[in-house]
């Protein structure tokens, strides 16, 4: 029991570490450029993938930490409590509420539509999170809030949660262990 115990803290800490690094990959959004496209929700899925639901929500809220105390590893270096409270701050809320999500619904031994599906559940809150932010911190209307912080970000997340689930699938394999 230590040992599988020690295994998803192991697991956790790198899903998290992971999330920074994908943050650091960010491309101008030219209709929300407060909003880079990253490959931050592909590391939320496959954390959301591999874990447990209290797991999969300690790697999100770490990263959250780690970026409020100051370590650089919010999209495009940023850091710091102003970042959460910005126009990008809401996607980042939605982090750990997502992870946790993705690995409640995907089951224990989930099949690729199932994994597929807890993945789409997981962006929806991320979304629902970001358009909360756009609307509160970036003082837009809900309609335009909507359409600019999701419309954009669609298509490429969707490929982000299938790739997170195919890759999820091989990490099992190769861990040889349920992470459930």
């Amino acid at each position: 029991m230590e040992h599988r115990r020690i295994r998803l803290l192991a697991l956790t800490a790198s899903l998290a570490a992971l999330t920074a690094v994908c943050s650091l990959i960010a491309i101008p959004n030219p209709l929300l450029p407060a909003v880079p496209f990253t490959l931050q929700i592909f590391a939320v899925c496959l954390t959301g993938a591999l874990l447990p639901p209290r797991w999969a929500f300690a790697a999100q809220f770490v990263y959250l930490l780690l970026g409020a105390l100051g370590v650089p590893v919010f999209a495009g270096g940023a850091s710091g409590p102003a970042v959460l409270f910005s126009v990008t701050g809401g996607y980042l809320w939605g982090y750990p509420l997502a992870a946790a999500a993705i690995a409640a619904s995907r089951g224990p031994r989930p099949g690729w539509w199932r994994a597929m599906a807890a993945s789409c559940l997981g962006i929806i809150l991320v979304y629902v999170s970001g358009v909360a932010g756009i609307r509160v911190f970036g003082h837009v209307r809900l309609t335009a809030a909507t359409i600019i912080g999701v419309l954009s970000f669609l298509p490429w997340d969707l490929a982000k949660g299938v790739i997170a689930v195919a890759i999820a699938a091989r990490v099992r394999l190769a861990l040889g262990v349920r992470t459930t």
